[in-house]
């Protein structure tokens, strides 16, 4: 159970350190590209197998590419979403996210569908709208709203992709080198990006953004390494391990965001808050 929690602190820190560093005016592209900087350091230091250009050549390099790129772009809606929107909303929007690959499964891999597996897949699309749901105050009502419909979509395309790549090329003892080389692509991204914009690699970087930067991408390496660890060691079924880390990390989250950034939530987004936790439980025991 220990690595479990710390996969739930660890998730928790990202959404925390999100919403703190708009209070330090940090840049989110600046500040995500140190995140996966120390992401990919921790990755390869972690990594057990020899990396060489072989690796070029792998099956699982093109999708590592992909999720690269998709990785950085959630990463930035996600910041963007907890800065505006709020830690409790980005966050179930983020985990609700797990019904894509749940039906990508049904879809791709025949698995058996049931009426209490599909009746999970509504309630979690369901949920997503009400926990995002704002009256509409021209643009921005409109995008507060949008931003974790698209994380939502998003983040889910971007984890059925994952499915599909471990399912067929990736083994588990080289999860945590795809992982590596996810997190490096992310990197070079975010390095042209950068680039680009201000001519210098170096340019502009606050010591805030070094700073929390380097928590968020301590933290965002740890979620995936404590939730690999909590799967291997866990005596429980993965779709348990799984439910528990996603409905604590959304518990937890609606108390930090009401305590500690004092984020007011309607009745309608209360509801959507226990839908999700619903649709969790449903698809945890499908």
């Amino acid at each position: 159970m220990i690595y479990l929690l710390l996969s739930i602190l660890s998730s928790s820190i990202i959404f925390i350190t999100f919403k703190l560093s708009e209070r330090f005016k940090t840049n989110l592209i600046k500040l995500i590209t140190v995140n996966y900087l120390v992401a990919t350091i921790l990755g390869f230091a972690f990594n057990q197998h020899t990396v060489s250009f072989g690796i070029l050549t792998s099956k699982w390099f093109p999708f590592a590419l992909v999720i690269g790129f998709s990785f950085i772009l959630m990463f930035f809606l996600i910041g963007y979403s907890t800065r505006k929107s709020g830690v409790a909303v980005t966050t179930i929007a983020s985990k609700m996210s797990m019904v894509f690959p749940v039906l990508f499964s049904m879809l791709y891999f025949s698995e058996k569908s049931s009426v209490l597996k599909i009746s999970g897949l509504v309630l979690a699309a369901v949920a997503v709208f009400l926990s995002s749901y704002r009256p509409i105050n021209k643009n921005k009502g409109f995008l507060l709203f949008l931003l974790p419909i698209l994380i939502f979509i998003g983040s889910g395309i971007t984890d059925s992709i994952v499915k599909y790549a471990q399912s067929n090329y990736i083994p588990n003892n080289i999860s945590l080198l795809f992982s590596a080389v996810v997190f490096s692509t992310a990197l070079v991204l975010g390095l042209i990006y950068n680039l680009a914009k201000h001519k210098s690699i170096s340019a502009g970087f606050s010591l805030a953004e070094i700073i929390g930067g380097t928590i968020l991408g301590t933290a965002n390496f740890g979620s995936l390494y404590f939730f690999i660890l909590a799967l291997n060691n866990s005596k429980l079924d993965s779709s348990i391990v799984f439910g528990l880390n996603n409905i604590c990390i959304v518990l937890l989250s609606v108390v930090i965001g009401s305590v500690i950034f004092k984020e007011k939530l309607t009745k309608v987004n209360f509801a959507g808050i226990i839908l999700a936790l619903i649709a969790i439980l449903v698809l945890m025991i499908y």
